[in-house]
């Protein structure tokens, strides 16, 4: 991305297929209209030339193409998705929603559609929606994405404290950073700002960027600000999907996302706070000719640490949601924190673990991860049949004011036999 383009934040184009500059999707807006597509052609045919469209930054064909697709299949939610892409991909904002939704009535739990519905909900003023929707999926999308467009859709705080986290996993790219300096810029902590998008950008091109940002940070610029951050051009005069693509009121169901609270006995989960390492002095900023622009991120790299987000708990939790079986394989642990070295880390887990039997009751592994020069070691249990148990458990110890994320398990990590003796317990207590 060349600096004189910093203005224009570049998406995966997974999520929206293209980045539609110029467009204004004036075509096929009767209410009644289609377009010009005979319904009866084969469906998937037409599917695979509306991503072409995309492709090729044609976002009225490719809109003509969906909305003739979705005629012939109204049932299928791919065409129903790609519609939605379409939409959003002509500045078509109002039409995206319901074609985005129908998706998700259908059945439709991808975390690149609930990311795009999110944030265009965001464009329509609908903040508190947006919010919700990605508080009720948070299973589902990756962190990074989770970040950012909580960030956009109004919660700047959440975005920072779940990029935060993030920019520590070994995944983390100058993507990531440039995406929590644009949650910092989006919660008017202009000096973070400035200091996180220095860490890839020399002071120059970090200052024009800061610039760009503060040009649509003011509030009631949030469909210009989506619009940037897509590469679309707005259509203000769009009157919505044409009533003939309604979905029809089929037997249907949202689908859902795993509820917080399940019937169970578990106690509720406690926690002591857990602390995360940090260096005592910044590091100095890595200079790059180009850095890129904050984006979406779906797809373009493992999801890893999706669950660091703050699930839409209730304030009080009668029941935890989690009941781990301890048989599981190693392939995902929660971590606790990472700390100097290993002794600390060890008398860390004694404090929680004798505040918590879940903790107590599960396989401890540790493991080394260099930042910035300093080594820390990672404190993390495991023993989950799958990424949503351990998810679970980090929802319930976060409901707690605790601090956790789900990752894969590291390669070098070193499995732990420390027991709760009588003598630990009575350290942690005092």
């Amino acid at each position: 991305m060349k600096r004189k383009a910093f203005a224009k934040a570049a998406v995966a184009s997974m999520l929206v297929g293209t980045t539609m500059v110029g467009c204004t999707g004036a075509a096929f807006r009767n209410a009644g209209h289609v377009g010009a597509i005979a319904p009866k052609q084969n469906p998937d045919r037409l599917a695979a030339q509306v991503e072409k469209a995309l492709a090729e930054r044609d976002g009225v064909r490719a809109v003509e193409l969906a909305e003739a697709a979705v005629q012939a299949a109204p049932q299928d939610v791919r065409h129903r998705q790609l519609l939605g892409r379409a939409y959003v991909a002509a500045g078509r904002f109002a039409s995206a929603e319901t074609a985005l939704t129908d998706a998700m009535t259908l059945g439709n739990r991808d975390a690149r559609t609930i990311i795009t519905l999110a944030l265009v909900e965001v464009a329509l003023g609908k903040d508190r929606a947006a919010r919700d929707l990605l508080a009720t999926q948070a299973d589902i999308v990756p962190a990074a994405d989770y970040g950012l467009a909580m960030a956009m859709a109004g919660d700047a705080a959440e975005g920072v404290r779940i990029l935060s986290e993030v920019i520590h996993d070994p995944s983390a790219t100058a993507q990531t950073r440039q995406n929590l300096a644009y949650a910092y810029a989006l919660a008017g902590r202009w000096k973070d700002a400035r200091m996180m998008a220095g860490f890839d950008l020399d002071p120059l091109a970090a200052n024009e960027r800061i610039t760009q940002w503060a040009q649509n940070a003011a509030p009631g610029l949030s469909q210009q600000r989506v619009a940037t951050l897509m590469g679309v051009a707005i259509d203000r005069a769009d009157a919505g999907q044409p009533v003939a693509l309604a979905l029809a009121s089929a037997p249907v169901q949202m689908a859902q996302a795993a509820p917080v609270e399940q019937p169970g006995e578990t106690a509720p989960v406690e926690t002591a706070p857990v602390e995360t390492a940090a260096a005592d002095t910044a590091p100095q900023p890595v200079v790059a000719e180009e850095a890129p622009a904050p984006a979406i991120q779906t797809f373009a790299a493992p999801a890893r640490s999706a669950a660091l987000r703050h699930a839409a708990a209730p304030a009080r939790i009668q029941k935890a949601a989690f009941s781990p079986s301890g048989k599981g394989g190693s392939n995902w642990v929660v971590q606790l924190g990472a700390y100097d070295n290993a002794a600390i880390a060890k008398e860390k887990w004694y404090a929680m673990a004798s505040r918590n039997s879940a903790l107590a009751n599960l396989p401890v592994v540790t493991s080394q991860i260099t930042l910035n020069g300093a080594t820390f070691s990672r404190l993390a249990v495991s023993g989950f049949d799958d990424r949503a148990e351990a998810a679970a458990l980090c929802r319930t110890i976060q409901a707690r004011r605790g601090k956790c994320f789900v990752r894969e398990n590291a390669v070098d990590a070193t499995p732990q036999r420390w027991a709760l003796t009588t003598r630990a317990r009575q350290y942690a207590s005092r």
